[in-house]
């Protein structure tokens, strides 16, 4: 994906969207506002290439995209039959060329500072893999989820594509998508295997809109962790046994393949998850 003969991106952001008209176009612009704030500090060659993957919208959202990106060359649209936000973000990753990769769901925000701490991060860290930041929760949510959440989920996160490679990108399995766990198990991954740098300024929005995937898991974040599979749904409860196969199935792969080959990216944990604390 290209940027407008500018050069190279230093950061991709990849963003499945799936039915958001409503919030899609503030999602989108509080990206432009943290692209507009990493140039104020690094200068106008300091890009970052945005790829909107619509997962099978049945409302406006791809038009309104489109319409965006017509004032917005660095912005790509791609459209895929609905499979779950994944695969969508699996191929907005693949449809990038920066070597960083940061994620917003079509109905979240970034912060302006949010781009530029994420690469100050990674850029005075090069022995971490991704790295992470603080949160916005504007929801009652039971405090001990609060963290659980933070370190669960990927608008958050900035992950070097080397480290994304290696452990294979987002689980897309459909069982993933029953409990809303391709998120929390991708990053379960990164912190297995590769040192995070960590801020806990809040640099992006997680918001709550009826229907979306914080909103059909209120009950679990708002009762007490250690009320556990009683928590989920009938059908969060049948794909959990079945997703905790799946996910140690790839742990287990990736640590024989980590102890199998040479490695040229960052660093792998071997002795268990290391934390970096940013300035």
């Amino acid at each position: 994906m290209g940027n407008s003969g500018d050069g190279p991106a230093l950061a991709t952001v990849a963003v499945p969207a799936y039915n958001c008209a409503s919030t899609i176009i503030p999602a989108l612009a509080s990206i432009e506002e943290s692209i507009a704030y990493l140039k104020a500090l690094r200068g106008s060659m300091a890009l970052v290439e945005v790829v909107v993957v619509d997962d099978g919208s049945t409302d406006a959202t791809p038009d309104l995209v489109a319409q965006f990106a017509q004032a917005h060359p660095h912005l790509r649209l791609l459209r895929q039959a609905n499979q779950g936000p994944g695969k969508a973000r699996n191929a907005g990753a693949a449809a990038g060329t920066a070597p960083i990769i940061m994620y917003l769901d079509g109905d979240d925000l970034f912060f302006p500072p949010h781009i530029a701490v994420c690469l100050d991060l990674l850029d005075q860290h090069p022995e971490a893999g991704f790295a992470k930041t603080g949160v916005r929760l504007d929801e009652k949510i039971h405090p001990a989820w609060k963290s659980g959440i933070a370190n669960s989920i990927v608008i958050n996160c900035a992950v070097r594509r080397s480290a994304h490679d290696f452990i294979g990108g987002f689980f897309e399995e459909p069982a993933f998508q029953a409990l809303h766990a391709e998120d929390a198990l991708y990053s379960a991954l990164l912190i297995a295997f590769f040192a995070q740098a960590r801020s806990e300024l809040e640099t992006v929005h997680h918001l709550v809109y009826p229907g979306n995937a914080f909103d059909r898991q209120r009950a679990k974040f708002q009762a007490p962790p250690e009320a556990g599979l009683e928590a989920m749904s009938e059908k969060e409860q049948q794909a959990h046994p079945e997703v905790m196969r799946l996910y140690e199935e790839r742990r287990l792969a990736l640590a024989a393949k980590a102890q199998a080959r040479a490695w040229q990216g960052p660093p792998i944990n071997i002795a268990g998850p290391r934390v970096i604390l940013g300035d």
